[in-house]
């Protein structure tokens, strides 16, 4: 099979080392064939600053910046004027250093009846969409990023849960600021879903292509249970249909990397080289292939 596409694929993943210098950084990522990075870990400016050229000098982009597990639809105010501070001072942290995106989570209304706070119907209710929308727009019209977009991951306990529930919401936001985190393992959560995901991904990208700055890789298994149960994995480890993922990630207009997330060392290494062989099958080129060790 080969891609009609000529773009090269970015991927990136996790860094497992000590060492915070630049140059170990930028040697890291090129010999495992990655060209994008997560946000450097050091709250020390001036070598922030350096790991950030240095990263720029190797065509090594930083897909994101976390804010993830922030509640922006937190009940109790002077908490939800804290957590929307939280995620300015984030996505401004982000813009700083050119971040293609800050990625948050979709907020969740604590429940007494469901017992933890995400277990709750009424996270889907329009109240919640119409407090996400207040609470990104707030955060967007607060900080104005010019190079960073700020995006939340598709989640099934509360939203965005599905490509319509998140298309909804960047026009009832309307700003330029927001962007879509896409990570299909996440809402593929029903044996139906789960059975034709190739179908769900392609409609993924149908419907948010223009606005998705980054994805993650990540895999998912439907476990043999009376009840059905889905359990996270990594990549190649799964059900997840690549094919179609990586088929419909390199058509995007953008420069849009594929991170690799939840892994240790190992699995990291694992999924690497799944997604490296997979790419292969299809005639896709992944930037940096030639740095690969």
């Amino acid at each position: 099979m080969s891609s009609q596409s000529n773009k090269k694929l970015r991927l990136g993943g996790p860094f497992f080392g000590r060492a915070r210098d630049p140059q170990s950084l930028v040697d890291y990522h090129l010999r495992n064939g990655f060209s994008a990075a997560y946000h450097p870990r050091t709250q020390d400016p001036v070598l922030l600053e350096e790991v950030v050229q240095a990263y720029a000098e190797a065509d090594i982009v930083i897909a994101e910046t976390p804010a993830y597990g922030i509640n922006i639809l937190e009940p109790d105010e002077a908490v939800l004027e804290k957590n929307i501070q939280m995620i300015c001072d984030r996505l401004a942290r982000a813009e700083k250093v050119g971040s293609l995106c800050c990625v948050g989570h979709g907020g969740r209304i604590p429940s007494r009846t469901w017992g933890a706070s995400f277990h709750n119907p009424e996270n889907f209710g329009r109240a919640a969409v119409e407090g996400t929308v207040l609470a990104v727009q707030r955060i967007l019209d607060t900080v104005k990023p010019a190079r960073t977009k700020y995006a939340l991951e598709t989640e099934s306990r509360y939203l965005p849960d599905s490509p319509d529930i998140y298309l909804e919401l960047i026009k009832a936001v309307d700003r330029p600021g927001f962007g879509v985190h896409l990570d299909p393992t996440n809402i593929t959560l029903s044996p139906r879903l789960f059975y034709f995901n190739g179908d769900f991904i392609r409609d993924c990208f149908a419907k948010l292509g223009p606005y998705i700055v980054s994805c993650h890789a990540k895999d998912t298994q439907m476990m043999r249970h009376a009840q059905v149960r889905f359990d996270e994995t990594f990549s190649g480890n799964g059900n997840l249909d690549y094919d179609a993922y990586l088929s419909e990630l390199v058509k995007l207009e953008g420069d849009v990397p594929l991170m690799i997330e939840h892994v240790n060392e190992r699995q990291m290494r694992w999924a690497r080289d799944f997604i490296y062989e997979k790419a292969k099958e299809l005639g896709i080129a992944i930037r940096h292939s030639e740095m690969r060790e």
